[in-house]
């Protein structure tokens, strides 16, 4: 304990010392992190269940014991003492977290943005009419490939993550981003999953072991993109609309499944930006099979409790702040102004399906 001050001077240096973007990206997102992603997930990659929940099991008992130590102290005539270790024990445990999060994942959220990869071409703005276009093109080809993709079955999430692992990679190294070093095994969490459902939340990237969790409710349409964007953030994409768009570029590298759920995901997006009224004009010429599973996804939705979304959302609005995102939740709305930018709307254009999926 008489060292307890060098780990919250160690996080507070990491969390408040400025460093050039350009050297994040370039030293740590492109060039120390790949190799601790690659040996983290590995390591959780061999455990059968959610490392998430041992993790938050145990933080459960440490707190609790530590309490208990504390009060027993207390009692027993050290009051001050007592206060003054767990308070001590308390920002030491807190800052180890911090420098943990931060050199395991958390840094990526200073890297250079998507962006910068995209080059400095003139952005169109986004209208009516440009959302209205995408509904329609994303409609289309959701339309022509759905009888080619594997959606008449219950398509099980390893078999998605076999299938998604090579369109991943060629997505990011088309965007100039260093490929994902190791595919993340989907798992659910047992603890995390009801509050998933409550909150309106997918899925999720472990930050301290790099683990890929996802809600397993999700409707088969749904599937493809969610673990498509919780790659991305496991290849080090921290922000969301990143994420999204990186997903998104991925499934449109893959087979007629990935494409289709990404083209399902487009239509959502682009027609939740739409005025109701455009909306309610386009979406009664989608695509029937479209259509179905629109009404699936809305109907899993309704598990959702809105007190609890309402707060998770402030929650991780604060999260996403707190780490340099200013725009916070409203971060995902940005994934629609990268998918419409050229390289990757020429993708919704431009698909064919690979060889070995006809």
């Amino acid at each position: 304990m008489r060292l307890w001050l060098v780990a919250p001077l160690l996080a507070a240096l990491l969390i408040f010392v400025p460093v050039p973007p350009q050297v994040v990206d370039r030293w740590y997102s492109q060039g120390a992190y790949p190799y601790i992603q690659d040996a983290l997930t590995a390591v959780s990659n061999l455990v059968p269940f959610a490392v998430l929940d041992a993790l938050i099991a145990g933080a459960v008992v440490l707190v609790l014991f530590r309490l208990m130590y504390g009060v027993l102290r207390a009692l027993t005539g050290h009051p001050l003492a007592a206060l003054s270790e767990l308070l001590r024990r308390t920002v030491r445990g807190v800052s180890l977290v911090l420098i943990l999060f931060l050199l395991c994942w958390g840094m990526n959220y200073r890297r250079l943005p998507l962006e910068s990869a995209l080059g400095e071409r003139p952005v169109d703005p986004i209208t009516v009419a440009t959302l209205e276009q995408a509904v329609v093109e994303a409609n289309r080809l959701a339309g022509r490939i759905r009888p080619a993709s594997a959606l008449n079955r219950d398509v099980p999430y390893p078999e998605l993550a076999q299938r998604l692992f090579g369109p991943m990679n060629d997505a990011l190294r088309a965007l100039h981003r260093a490929p994902l070093s190791r595919a993340g095994v989907p798992k659910s969490s047992l603890l995390l999953t009801p509050y998933f459902s409550w909150a309106g939340i997918n899925g999720m990237i472990d930050p301290l072991v790099l683990e890929s969790i996802v809600q397993p409710d999700l409707v088969p349409a749904e599937r493809a993109f969610v673990l498509a964007h919780e790659w991305a953030h496991l290849a080090g994409q921290a922000d969301e609309a990143d994420a999204s768009a990186v997903g998104w570029l991925a499934c449109m590298h893959g087979d007629p499944t990935l494409a289709y759920s990404a083209s399902v995901y487009l239509v959502m997006e682009a027609g939740s930006a739409l005025p109701p009224a455009d909306w309610k004009r386009v979406s009664a010429k989608l695509d029937g099979g479209v259509r179905a599973d629109l009404v699936r996804i809305a109907q899993r939705m309704q598990q959702q409790k809105p007190r609890v979304q309402q707060a998770a959302t402030r929650v991780y609005d604060g999260y996403l702040r707190a780490n340099r995102v200013p725009d916070g939740t409203a971060s995902y709305g940005r994934a629609l102004t990268l998918i419409l930018r050229a390289p990757l709307r020429d993708a919704l254009t431009t698909y064919t399906a690979p060889r070995a999926t006809r």
